[in-house]
């Protein structure tokens, strides 16, 4: 079979035809109505003759006129067409959906439906189906800004179907505020193939009335040109006054050059036509498929916003076949100078001196050219998408470098070029023209400047990187980058930085496992300073690992962990120890890094804010919140990504007291079944998605950005062919809330319960029993007990503050001054409610602690599955699944009992013998949590005669209100809780799955609301 464009005097139209055949989400189309919009060379095949495929040699478009039906014998013969560059009309359904298989057998052929599947649409990167919801208001059809040309068409489908992969929407069902409801006609040009699809159920008798046969024509014909690229590049996306801008036009055609004409026009932000040029674009009969242009725009610029658009047409044709638009702004440098600053007082933010609730998305552009500001950009694209990102609510986006920067640092000077800086700039002015703020980010997972970090595939033990966090050449680089971009931006007021997004320490090689050593000499030369300024003394240092002082030699002699010490193996690897030393190590040197880095930013002239855009692995295994808050951020951050089932612990333990905390990056993570099909799309993954920004609301933290604006699949606030998601509304109504609700949030009152969490447990290769605890209490406390706290880390115990209740879950060891710190707020009046044994020090060696307060206990392998708590609370039953009984231990008191309880000063210590929180019966930790509760005199913030655990109801106490978040794991439940502080009631429905939030201010009234369906 020769290629699908082999040379003919006339390309013929192949349509598949087959009596019989079934029509799949779609209505019957005459093959008279395809003839007349296909035109006279059109020819129709049976099934036989596209599976032989010979009727498709020559062929410009295969037209497939029967919904989501194909002939799956025939696909070998259309996927061979379609690899070699031919083009393909979908009419109707969704594309290759329904597989169809033909029986001869006893006849004529008989056709049988297979299941609905992503098989076949795959190959084409057509990875997901499902129907759009259109919603109830009226909407009208349009074609994709630009394409007017295409001709008037009216389109009303009864059912449209969203196709998600690497396409783009051609024509749109638009609201009356031009939102894009879904697109009816989506186009892909696929390795020199067109696709172009109309996947929506028609009414009745549409392929056969005038529209019908318009839409198919106008399809047809922008299907068969072929695969096509026409942009307009702009050198520089911002200009000063009196500047010139400098233009190109780009053509390419997947199989080579056409003779043509461009069309271009410069509007400025009155729609005036400033300039305008015709120029030829395209050479017939050569085989290169790449024309170029430069645009002869010479007139000196005013201050204002430009857009370029621009048409191609073929020679001989009559209409356009492609169009494109890019755009750019004139202005000062001074210009971006205004506006209200971006602050951070106590736990929240404030924008312009008034509080400030964050409620947003991160963005590059919804064109598919990279995460950063390199090469070419589109200043237009950024303008719309601001101005649409405005309209639903958004007022801050996150955005900056995820790629290597190697390409836009200039390596005479290490600064970034020119390009970079204008294409930010312009990307900053459309944010300010739309009232949004800006946080940028310097680097992504690892941060490096210069050519990029080789991966683990491609370097060998030789080969190793320089450290990134602490080699003096490599941290020099990246200031000098981070500085020529602060040099430019550092009096830009509602602009702040985020230095890395989702850091892991130390090796660039390794990401998002845990800290990992590099083993470069200057992680050595740190090691072994850090070693010797904590220990002090070798014998000191031995004894914490169990060695000898011979065995380590000297300072300088002692090796870093290698990277199966980190994580937990029962037997064999006595070296694990060490994992403690090597985290808490990284979190120092992070720290230190994090300090050079804002004193980089501060040395330029900035007062902007810095945080850092930690993922989850600030709250498990990595870098963690609670330690690089003390370097000199302004505020923190958590990406809500993979602990679908811990959400709220996210927000507790990874706000530190008296900073703000945000979800800067949130949404579902993608989740397949074994087939490869979807498990979460934009409809099913819509209450997850939900209950991920609500909870960015929740114990403190103040604000969610959602990863992202853009039609990226999976994550993107609008779908692949570029329609809005219902998510969009969501946002609007938070973003409507946060507007509302902000002026309360001057301050906020901690909990009376303080959650110590654990870390030397956590930072041991023991991390996955300290996550369980933390996340088990949060759980237990937040939805069994009706009670909210705030988590301290073991570490950061200064910050502990006055609570009533102290909760230590199963901690098994930790530090002396952590212990000292609680101490002394348990001899001031507070009650500490211990859980399992926590005499060990950080690498969980005994020490003397319980017996220093009048606890005589000893500890013991804990090798009962199966128990019972004996306590005040009642006797308990306990259950230690899994490998719980093969790891934990549990004290031993005297009388083989398992509570105790002492007096300590002006408060009280409350022991259970058992590692409460890594049971199963969370009922049982319940009731111990209940009696502490009781003890320390905690009074609620809400009480309610709810008993479904699987609603959260969670304050936050702000100035003059109380802002709750509910949640929903469960079904749909009726609501009801009383505020303590005003005693006013609230009761309403909330959905199964969903979320609500709610601002009560000091006398019952509800401020404000979102997703809240009240009841009187």
């Amino acid at each position: 079979m020769t290629t699908a464009l082999s040379a003919q005097s006339v390309p013929k139209v192949v349509v598949f035809q087959q009596p019989g055949f079934p029509i799949v989400q779609s209505e019957p189309v005459a093959q008279a109505t395809l003839a007349a919009a296909l035109g006279s060379n059109s020819t129709f095949a049976t099934l036989d003759e596209l599976q032989k495929g010979a009727v498709l040699e020559g062929a410009s478009l295969l037209v497939m006129p029967y919904g989501s039906a194909f002939p799956a014998a025939a696909w070998p013969a259309m996927n061979h067409y379609l690899q070699a560059g031919g083009s393909l009309l979908w009419l109707g359904g969704q594309p290759l959906r329904v597989p169809v298989t033909a029986d001869s057998a006893g006849g004529g052929p008989r056709f049988t439906e297979a299941a609905p599947q992503d098989t076949y649409s795959r190959l084409l990167d057509f990875r997901h189906t499902y129907a759009a919801p259109l919603g109830e208001g009226p909407n009208h059809f349009a074609w994709r800004p630009g394409y007017q040309f295409l001709g008037d068409v009216a389109v009303q489908p009864r059912q449209v179907f969203v196709e998600e992969g690497r396409l783009q929407g051609l024509g749109y069902l638009d609201s009356a505020d031009g939102t894009h409801i879904a697109a009816p006609v989506i186009v892909s040009d696929h390795k020199g193939a067109r696709i172009v699809a109309l996947p929506f159920q028609p009414e009745p008798g549409f392929w056969d009335s005038t529209n019908g046969r318009s839409l198919i024509a106008s399809a047809a014909r922008y299907a068969e040109a072929g695969a096509t690229s026409f942009t307009i590049e702009a050198q520089y996306s911002a200009l000063r006054p009196g500047e010139r801008p400098m233009l190109w036009l780009h053509l390419r055609h997947a199989h080579g050059s056409i003779a043509g004409k461009a069309r271009v026009s410069l509007i400025d932000a009155n729609s005036r036509v400033v300039d305008q040029a015709e120029l030829a674009l395209g050479s017939g009969g050569t085989s290169d498929a790449t024309s170029n242009a430069a645009v002869p725009f010479q007139k000196p610029m005013s201050t204002g916003v430009y857009t370029v658009r621009a048409t191609w047409t073929p020679a001989g044709a009559e209409a356009p076949q492609e169009f494109a638009e890019n755009g750019f702004v004139v202005e000062e440098r001074s210009a971006l100078e205004n506006g209200e600053a971006l602050a951070s007082h106590g736990d929240f933010l404030s924008l312009g001196g008034k509080p400030f609730f964050p409620v947003g998305t991160n963005y590059f552009s919804t064109e598919a050219n990279g995460w950063d500001f390199s090469g070419p950009r589109n200043a237009a694209v950024w303008e719309n998408d601001f101005a649409d990102m405005q309209r639903h609510g958004v007022n801050f986006v996150r955005t900056g470098v995820w790629m290597s920067n190697a390409k836009f640092v200039e390596p005479s000077t290490g600064e970034v070029n020119e390009r970079f800086l204008r294409n930010v700039e312009a990307f900053l002015a459309a944010a300010h023209r739309h009232n949004i703020v800006v946080n940028f980010t310097c680097f992504a997972f690892s941060p490096k400047s210069g050519e990029p970090t080789q991966s683990a595939s491609d370097a060998g033990p030789e080969l190793t990187p320089p450290n990134p966090y602490l080699d003096k050449r490599a941290v020099g680089a990246e200031q000098q980058y981070v500085r020529s971009i602060v040099n430019r931006f550092a009096r830009v007021p509602w602009l702040s930085y985020d230095l890395i997004n989702e850091p892991s320490f130390s090796n660039p090689r390794v990401i998002f496992h845990g800290n990992v050593p590099n083993n470069d000499p200057a992680e050595i030369e740190a090691w072994h300073a850090w070693l010797e300024t904590h220990y002090s003394a070798l014998p000191r240092l031995a004894d914490a690992w169990r060695v000898t002082p011979e065995a380590l030699g000297s300072w300088d002699s002692v090796p870093l962990p290698e990277r199966k010490n980190l994580t937990y193996d029962r037997y064999g690897d006595d070296n694990q120890v060490r994992a403690l030393d090597y985290n808490l190590f990284a979190q120092d040197m992070f720290a230190g890094w994090v300090r050079g880095m804002i004193a980089t930013i501060r040395g330029a002239g900035s007062n902007q804010l810095v945080n850092v855009g930690q993922d989850e692995g600030g709250v498990t295994d990595r870098l963690l919140n609670q330690f690089y808050a003390t370097s000199g951020v302004a505020f923190t951050t958590n990406h809500t990504y993979w602990q679908d089932s811990a959400l709220l612990w996210d927000s507790v333990a990874a706000k530190r007291p008296g900073l703000p905390n945000i979800t800067g990056e949130t949404g579902y993570q993608p989740a397949w079944n074994p087939d490869g099909s979807w498990r979460y799309d934009e409809l099913t993954g819509t209450a997850l998605e939900e209950r991920k920004w609500a909870l960015g609301f929740a114990a403190g933290s103040s604000g969610a950005v959602q990863w992202d604006w853009d039609r990226e699949v999976d994550f993107g606030m609008q779908r692949s062919d570029g329609s809005a998601k219902t998510w969009q509304g969501m946002m609007r109504a938070m973003g409507r809330f946060a507007t509302e609700a902000a002026p309360y949030a001057t301050r906020m009152t901690l909990p009376d319960v303080a959650l110590v969490l654990p870390q030397s447990l956590q930072l041991s290769v023991h991390n996955a029993q300290a996550l369980e605890a933390q996340q088990t209490a949060v759980r237990v406390l937040y939805q069994r007990n009706r009670v909210e706290a705030y988590a301290v880390g073991e570490y950061q115990t200064d910050m502990l503050g006055t609570p009533k209740l102290i909760l230590l879950p199963s901690a098994s060891g930790l530090s002396n001054k952590a212990w000292a710190d609680i101490e002394s707020r348990v001899r001031a009046g507070a009650v500490l409610l211990i859980s399992g044994p926590f005499s060990a020090d950080p690498h969980m060696h005994a020490v003397e602690r319980a017996s220093s307060i009048g606890i005589a206990a000893t500890l013991e392998p804990l090798l009962e599955r199966d128990t019972t708590l004996h306590s005040p609370a009642g006797d308990l039953p306990l259950v230690y699944g899994g490998l719980k009984t093969t790891i934990l231990d549990r004290a031993m008191l005297p009388g083989n009992r398992s509570w105790t309880e002492v007096a300590l000063g002006q408060g009280k210590v409350l022991f259970s013998a058992y590692p409460l929180e890594l049971n199963e019966n969370l009922d049982s930790i319940a009731a111990v949590y209940a009696y502490a509760l009781r003890a320390a005199g905690v009074r609620p913030t809400y009480t309610t005669p709810l008993k479904n655990q699987g609603i959260l109801i969670c304050p936050t106490k702000l100035a003059g209100a109380t802002l709750y978040v509910l949640t929903s794991e469960t079904e749909t439940a009726h609501v009801s809780f009383r505020d303590t502080a005003s005693g006013a009631t609230l009761a309403g429905t909330l959905e199964a799955g969903r979320s609500a939030l709610l601002l009560v201010d000091a006398h019952g009234k509800l401020v404000t609301s979102y997703g809240w369906h009240g009841s009187d």
